[in-house]
């Protein structure tokens, strides 16, 4: 292994030129700033606290790997044999903050990304966290499974290493003594053992440790939230355990479109010409051919027009290396294709000299360009800057056009500065800068304005405003998202294309009306789209199960997004249809639900299908829409929901705790007594509740249509939570990341299923199993007729018919799958008979592993680029939609709920928010006794009768004082 010296960091820093100046010869080694024992501050402005630092030196890059810094962490006492330790390793990559510049540094491809940046900075800054991390790092590296580091026994490993107490000197520390006797080691970070390996070292210590490291590469860590709007967070979440949505992960970081027509490309490829390196380094003065080069200059080379091209070609080849193109980017007879070529090579000349730069002459032949830089002298001993009025800079460029060539070159140019540089450059603007981080707002759109600024302020060494890093930022969103309005004009070649690859795929655009059928132009107003393959799958998956709900836009068009989402057997979400509206209301639900209606098949009277649904889409239509078009189906509220709009009024673990009980019971029996402990605790709770029907909320109300006993609404915000990032886009974009995320998924589960064994898909099995465990308490006593009577523990007792597969606790019938009391009938029925199948036969065939592949057999097909799209035989253009500007600060966020809003720990001690206050001395609520105005009491309250106490008592004081004055002055003589 490496030699490295590890030193605590005292007094004052050391700074990367010193480091560079010690390593400059060996591009390999690097020197390390280990920082442990604290841990990172919230986002944004994060800091590392509480910590200390030290150096380490002589680290060659090519054999370092994680395990050294393990072996740090055991020379600093982090590690110790007898205790199991988590470490989180992290490095900040060179001129990046601690907000965006954190990695991870856990694996072997984590090591060879921080190797990108040992070769041009020498001092690479490193974090530990110990026993959990806050950040989520892990996820951006590129082997994104997390590591744990944990310590256990196994072989003694000798380490030799110096220590040096004294205070950090650059010279003392930053030594290159590398270890020639010993060839490197470079263990692999999965490897299950560490071989003994000398380090040898002038008067080192020798320390005994015993490490192990191991990583679980199937360990998924803590899940990253997958938006800003936290749309299934809760303080006070409701889990059903029995129903948690399995879903896949879905990578969409590499989403990029941008369909807008006449898009300018920004490329970066060189514009260096072919050339022939010799053996030596210098490169041939040899004519090489361009196969794909189409010159056009003239053929006759006789006279002197010939010794004149030939002499002009020898100018020109003499300045098209790059070391000449760096020192004097023009020279005489260069040539250009365009003006505008010409004019972006100046700007880009004057931002990186920092001149400014002045184009005197702009025609259609000509454009000459001069220098307005200040030329100053000292004035006379006051030593006071005076600004020299008469000299100018004599640096000019002159470049124009031939009489009969298109071409622009260049004939005058004089490269001699005489004036100052300046940090206030005109070419610097936000169009020039929006070309020039349009990578860096690509793989971060939410870089804060601020760490834009500074970095390109740092990089072009010129003042740039905050207003122009914002339009600069918005200008490169724009380029790599599109326009919101210019979108619109193609939607339908996109619509068209996504039909044309999709067959049986049903997509419904509607306008605003217009009156007059003449006007060539139409508004937006909705779009609705199901690809053909999810109604395929849909159907595979014998599972009459859907949720819809609505998520708002972001975009400067406001609207929302619809959606209806199935539920597959393993209990994942299958999405079925989209649609872009421009509000939640009656009408716009009405229209969704009429086309998915004829897309599946649905009528009037469909008693089949399901509609689950959250508690506040009563007010917004959806409720009204179900039952005027679905009058049969059945539809069910959120429960989660519910319980927010109950405490507001009633707070309390016990409400939602018995609100839980009366949900998740499969009996009226049950429910009833449920109900009757909530009207013990408050009448008032329990008459609120009983106003919404029971078959919409209660398990035990259901029917066994939709084989699921789902009460909570997560299927829907899981869709939504999914696509955040497509919500802020223009509207090609959000359709096509809608439909590109639909696509990858059927992919990944069928990976998944690929690898699933057993009759039945992994979830279903997991909850049979549990099933199963619960039934080994029971007993079953056959009946006659295919019926058993099952009894078990707590008194329960309950009737199983297995030839029509129900069980009188409903949970059979209502879920589709064995309960308890059925498992144990089956098992009684296989002991007495051995034609009877195993439990899994009488599972629903919903939950079999053969119709889930069958679900996701098909596919969603790829659509092709935007140059290929076969433009639309409709004579109409769209328009987009009116664009109303609300009041205030546009929000970006959903509306949150008081108590997600309200902090329920502040500092040590608990907080009263949302608690409600009632004064001693009037009785009345929102304030106290300090604060009390004197007003009324409350009418009816108990309070009324103190202050009523009080105030007599109060008057008999004063007629008693009253009384003994007057006999005072009976008394008085006088």
């Amino acid at each position: 292994m490496p030699v490295w010296n590890l030193s605590e960091a005292r007094g004052r820093m050391i700074s990367e030129a010193e480091v560079r100046l010690q390593y400059g010869d060996h591009p390999t080694m690097f020197c390390m700033l280990l920082n442990h024992g604290g841990k990172f501050t919230d986002f944004p402005g994060r800091k590392y606290v509480n910590g200390k630092r030290h150096y380490v030196d002589l680290i060659d890059i090519e054999t370092f790997c994680v395990h050294d810094i393990d072996d740090m962490m055991v020379k600093l006492g982090y590690i110790d044999e007898n205790l199991h330790v988590e470490m989180y390793y992290h490095f900040r990559r060179p001129l990046c903050d601690l907000d965006f510049g954190l990695f991870a540094l856990a694996s072997d491809d984590d090591v060879r990304h921080l190797a990108k940046y040992v070769g041009q900075h020498k001092l690479i800054e490193v974090y530990t966290e110990h026993g959990q991390t806050k950040l989520h790092t892990y996820s951006m590296s590129p082997n994104p499974s997390k590591v744990r580091i944990v310590e256990i026994d196994c072989t003694p490993k000798r380490l030799f290493l110096e220590w040096h107490d004294t205070q950090v000197e650059p010279n003392d520390v930053l030594t290159f003594e590398p270890n020639r006797n010993n060839p490197p080691v470079s263990p692999t970070r999965n490897e299950p053992s560490i071989d003994k390996v000398d380090m040898v070292s002038d008067n080192a210590n020798i320390m005994e440790t015993k490490i192990e490291h191991s990583s679980d590469d199937n360990s998924s860590g803590d899940e990253i939230n997958s938006g800003d709007d936290s749309e299934s967070q809760d303080g006070d979440f409701l889990l059903d355990e029995d129903n948690i949505i399995d879903d896949v992960e879905v990578d969409m970081r590499e989403f990029h479109l941008n369909v807008d027509p006449d898009v300018e490309w920004i490329g970066g490829a060189s514009k260096r010409k072919n050339h022939v390196v010799t053996e030596d380094g210098n490169e041939a003065d040899l004519e090489v051919i361009d196969m794909e080069l189409f010159l056009s200059d003239s053929s006759s080379d006789d006279g002197i027009e010939g010794e004149r091209n030939k002499k002009i070609k020898a100018i020109r080849r003499a300045h098209e290396n790059e070391n000449a193109q760096v020192s004097e980017p023009f020279y005489l007879y260069q040539k250009f294709n365009s003006s505008k070529e010409f004019k972006d090579m100046v700007n880009q000349h004057a931002i990186d000299t920092r001149r400014e730069l002045d184009f005197e002459k702009n025609d259609k032949n000509r454009v000459r360009v001069v220098c307005r830089g200040t030329i100053t002298s000292l004035g006379g001993g006051t030593g006071q800057e005076v600004v020299n009025e008469e000299g100018k800079c004599p640096w000019v460029l002159l470049a124009s056009k031939w009489k009969r060539d298109k071409d622009w070159t260049v004939k005058t140019y004089v490269s001699e500065h005489k004036c100052l540089q300046t940090r206030k450059v005109r070419a610097c603007d936000y169009k020039f800068l929006s070309k020039q981080i349009l990578q860096l707002v690509e793989a971060n759109p939410k870089i804060p304005v601020k760490a834009l600024r500074e970095q390109l302020q740092r990089i072009y060494k010129v003042d740039i405003s905050k207003m122009k890093a914002f339009r600069a930022r918005e200008a490169a969103l724009k380029i790599i998202r599109g326009d919101y309005a210019t979108q619109y004009k193609i939607l339908q070649d996109y619509l068209l294309e996504v039909q044309t690859q999709n067959p049986d795929t049903t997509i419904k655009l509607d306008v605003e009306s217009e009156p007059n059928p003449d006007v060539e132009t139409r508004t937006f107003r909705r779009v609705y789209v199901c690809l053909g393959a999810l109604k395929q799958g849909f159907a595979a998956g014998k599972r009459d199960f859907l949720g819809v709900d609505g998520a708002f836009m972001k975009g400067p068009f406001h609207g929302q997004i619809l959606s209806a989402v199935a539920l597959d057997g393993n209990n994942g979400i299958y999405p079925l249809a989209y649609a872009m509206v421009e509000a939640e209301t009656l009408n716009s639900w009405t229209w969704f639900l009429t086309h998915l209606g004829d897309d599946l098949g649905l009528a009037s009277n469909s008693k089949f299908y399901i509609y689950i649904r959250q508690a506040k889409g009563y007010f917004l239509g959806l409720s009204s829409a179900i039952a005027d078009l679905f009058r049969c189906a059945e539809h069910r509220y959120c429960v989660r929901h519910i319980h927010e709009n109950m405490r507001s009024r009633w707070r309390g673990d016990k409400f939602k705790e018995l609100l839980w009980n009366c949900s998740t019971t499969y009996t009226v029996q049950e429910f009833e007594k449920e109900m009757e402990e909530v009207r013990k605790l408050n009448q008032e709770c329990y008459e609120w509740l009983k106003q919404i029907p029971p078959q919409h909320w209660a398990r035990s109300h259901f029917t066994g249509r939709a084989h699921s006993d789902i009460v909570i609404n997560n299927i829907c915000e899981c869709f939504n939570s999914k696509i955040i990032d497509g919500r802020d886009t223009p509207i090609i974009n959000c359709l096509e990341f809608i439909r590109e995320y639909i696509m990858k998924r059927i992919v990944n589960v069928e990976k998944e299923i690929d690898k699933a064994t057993g009759p039945l898909t992994p979830t279903a099995t997991k909850l049979l199993q549990k099933i199963k465990d619960q039934a080994e308490e029971y007993t079953a006593s056959f009946c006659g007729n295919g019926k058993y009577q099952v009894s078990g523990p707590w008194q329960d007792q309950c009737v199983v018919n297995v030839n029509q597969r129900t069980c009188s606790c409903k949970k059979w019938e209502i879920t589709g799958m064995p309960c308890k009391h059925a498992v144990s009938a089956i098992w009684d029925m296989r002991r007495n008979n051995g034609a009877i199948g195993i439990p899994e036969t009488f599972v629903h065939e919903c939950y079999w592993l053969s119709t889930w592949r069958n679900m996701y057999s098909f596919k969603v097909d790829p659509i092709n680029g935007r140059r290929l799209w076969i433009k639309s035989p409709c004579p109409t253009t769209l328009l987009p939609p009116k664009h109303r500007v609300p009041i205030g600060r546009p929000k970006k966020e959903r509306r949150k709920s008081t108590t997600e809003k309200e902090d329920m720990i502040k500092g040590n001690t608990v907080s009263r928010a949302q608690k409600t206050v009632t004064c001693t001395k009037c009785n009345n609520k929102g304030h106290n006794a300090r604060t009390c105005k004197g007003q009324l009491p409350t009418v009816g309250k108990k309070g009324k009768k103190k202050n009523e106490k009080g105030k007599e008592k109060d008057k008999g004081k004063e007629n008693e004082k009253g009384k003994q004055k007057k006999k005072g002055k009976e008394k008085d003589p006088l």
